[in-house]
């Protein structure tokens, strides 16, 4: 919990422990445990959405930045490359090459 209150981004959800929200060996939820634990998680993105402190980060439209390059011509880059390829070696037919 230390560490958690450092972040502001952070946070945790206490499950109860109680036997009901177990299978019968007591280490998977069954459920009705993972509908409880699914609406804890909901009220707490509710909450954290209600309760915004900063205003969003808004990015404007840059015309500059496009998919096209000017050294190309205009054209758009599709990632493949232009540079020689190496030579497969080829191998012998000796086991020691």
């Amino acid at each position: 919990m230390k560490t958690v209150r450092a972040f502001k981004h952070v946070s945790i959800l206490e499950m109860t422990s109680d036997r009901n929200h177990f299978t019968k060996h007591g280490l998977h939820l069954n459920g009705l445990g993972k509908e409880v634990l699914s609406k804890q998680i909901v009220s707490h993105i509710y909450a954290i959405h209600d309760h915004k402190d900063d205003p969003p980060i808004i990015q404007g439209w840059n015309p500059d930045l496009s998919r096209t390059d000017t050294l190309h011509q205009g054209r758009v880059i599709n990632g493949t490359s232009n540079t020689r390829k190496k030579t497969p070696s080829t191998k012998s037919d000796d086991f020691l090459w």
